[in-house]
């Protein structure tokens, strides 16, 4: 089982993460974005992913395997670089 989390759940973020959810051997464990109002929809969505408003939380959570970017893409480079340091597919 592959644990991933998505970092933005603004205009792709619920397409990414519902593209995931719907894959067998993937499991969502966690969603993180700015806007707590865009956390609290993906919450109702999908109740047994966890949501954060920090990203730091994703990348210091040492059983995701992987983390998807889905945030404006001028946040692109610098988020991807921290996930790859971390240890995390990107």
């Amino acid at each position: 089982m592959i644990k991933i989390a998505v970092a933005g759940c603004g205009y792709w973020g619920p397409n990414i993460i519902r593209s995931f959810h719907a894959l067998p051997n993937c499991h969502v464990k966690m969603v993180c974005d700015k806007a707590k109002d865009r956390l609290t929809h993906i919450g109702k969505l999908y109740p047994n992913t966890k949501t954060t408003c920090s990203y730091e939380d994703l990348l210091q959570d040492e059983e995701l395997d992987a983390i998807a970017i889905a945030t404006p893409v001028r946040f692109h480079y610098t988020m991807a670089k921290e996930s790859l340091l971390a240890g995390k597919h990107t």
